[in-house]
């Protein structure tokens, strides 16, 4: 179950923390869906890293890339799908399961694209992403059920018992796709950088929610921004923001905690050396990377904060 964070006010004795619905299944697993409207704000980077520590810690693992942009695809082992291999976006036009879209999240120790190039991550799988997904607009508006579409996948197809915990990366638009993700019920991260733009973009986000619940209601639509996550940041060596180093960024975290509602909602801030760029060009997550970054640090206490628990024993299929 998800800890409380900095910030978060007090819960009366007993009530729980709010989790994600997910689906009907038994087991299901817990749904973390990292969304922004704005580029640059290290969405993907979020997903990956904190998808790296959880399966350091012994969860088993699934990233969903929705984005277009497959840089979590990229990243975790694929420069392009695999010829014959289904992706995501194939599992939405009906044409092969979920479970074929599932490939090992991987990466990258040699040169060229044979399997010894790469090594596998334990405990992490990739549900795998493709361009096509720029496309999933206009495919789920011409079905009248298109919002429930992942729900129904979840709920006909999702592996019992093989993921603890999924990943979302959604692409940067607030339509249909990103209503049918959270219809699912996911824990929803708001992901914001060190300009304005992403302070627009969170209230766009949290509006387009708000018209979500109010409209599909009846289907079960509840989800919410539970979480805000702020990254690229300019920390001193104390965790304090550098406001030598941004200004904009001080301001920015400033006024995510002068708002009442979205204070008690910000995790811990994830400084300004992720080297995002590197792991793009390397195809290795950063924790593969550069494993003494002293942003590791901020990514445990993030994944401290939203309960994800070290396991005694690290489970590997």
């Amino acid at each position: 179950m998800p800890t409380e964070y900095e910030g978060a006010p007090a819960r009366p004795s007993g009530e729980p923390l709010p989790t994600s619905k997910t689906t009907n299944a038994p087991e299901a697993p817990r749904i973390f869906a990292c969304s922004v409207i704005a580029g640059g704000a290290g969405k993907t980077q979020d997903v990956i890293n904190l998808a790296v520590e959880a399966a350091g810690r012994g969860h088993s693992v699934g990233v969903a890339d929705f984005d277009p942009q497959r840089t979590a695809s990229h990243i975790l082992g694929y420069q392009d799908p695999p010829e014959g291999q289904p992706t995501i976006f194939d599992v939405l036009q009906g044409k092969h399961r979920l479970e074929e879209a599932v490939v090992p999240a991987r990466y990258r120790i040699g040169e060229g694209e044979e399997d010894s190039a790469f090594r596998r991550i334990p405990n992490l799988d990739l549900l795998l992403g493709t361009p096509e997904m720029a496309d999933a607009e206009v495919n789920l508006g011409l079905d009248p059920a298109g919002v429930l579409w992942l729900q129904n996948v979840l709920d006909e197809q999702l592996p019992q018992g093989r993921w603890d915990i999924l990943f979302f990366d959604c692409g940067p638009t607030l339509g249909i796709l990103l209503l049918s993700i959270a219809m699912v019920g996911p824990e929803v991260i708001g992901c914001i950088a060190d300009e304005f733009k992403y302070i627009i973009g969170l209230q766009d986000l949290e509006d387009t929610l708000d018209k979500g619940a109010r409209k599909f209601r009846r289907f079960g639509f509840k989800t919410e921004v539970q979480h805000i996550l702020a990254t690229n940041i300019p920390l001193d060596a104390q965790g304090n923001i550098r406001r030598s180093g941004g200004a904009v960024a001080d301001d920015a975290i400033k006024a995510i905690r002068s708002n009442p509602d979205w204070h008690p909602k910000l995790l811990p801030i994830i400084r300004r050396k992720q080297r995002f760029k590197d792991t793009i060009v390397t195809q290795r997550p950063l924790r593969f990377l550069d494993p003494r970054n002293e942003a590791l640090e901020d990514i445990a206490a993030v994944a401290d904060a939203l309960g994800i628990q070290r396991l005694n024993s690290t489970r590997k299929r």
